[in-house]
């Protein structure tokens, strides 16, 4: 099922259904500071980074792995990031027990590398040389996919 590019009400209680019983609660905080700076009455912000895999990223992407068909989920994902959607997607996947394939450039933090892999991801790491680090990732990903019949 496609996920629509404006998510409907319904759409969003549903994510949340799913994604509330597997994600920390995170507090919501008052920011006077940010409320001054803004000209807002008050602004609240959420400390994500306070998430299991420290972002919300993973929230993304454990709704995703949920909406796999069980042949995708069985034969696994495959996807590029050198950042935070790396290990929420590999975290959701250890979660789930989808196997997870991340692609990286290989000048990507050795951190984010170690945590991705730390989740239970295989990491595919590619040299980009002078050509843009995404594309190549990119490129690599679809190989991938295509080569293993992974969902990408």
């Amino acid at each position: 099922m496609m996920t629509p590019l404006v998510p409907s009400l319904d759409h969003l209680r549903q994510a949340y259904a799913v994604t509330a019983k597997a994600t920390q609660v995170t507090p919501l905080l008052e920011s006077a500071a940010l409320a001054r700076e803004t000209g807002a009455a008050r602004v609240f912000v959420k400390p994500e980074s306070l998430q299991w895999a420290g972002s919300f990223k993973v929230r993304g992407a454990y709704w995703r792995l949920k909406r796999l068909s069980p042949d995708e989920a069985r034969k696994g994902v495959v996807a590029y990031s050198s950042g935070n959607f790396a290990q929420g997607l590999a975290a959701a996947g250890q979660a789930l027990g989808i196997p997870v394939t991340i692609v990286m450039p290989i000048d990507a933090p050795a951190a984010k590398r170690d945590a991705t892999a730390g989740y239970g991801a295989r990491v595919v790491l590619t040299d980009h040389g002078e050509r843009a680090r995404e594309e190549v990732a990119a490129a690599k990903a679809r190989e991938i996919a295509e080569t293993e019949g992974l969902a990408l």
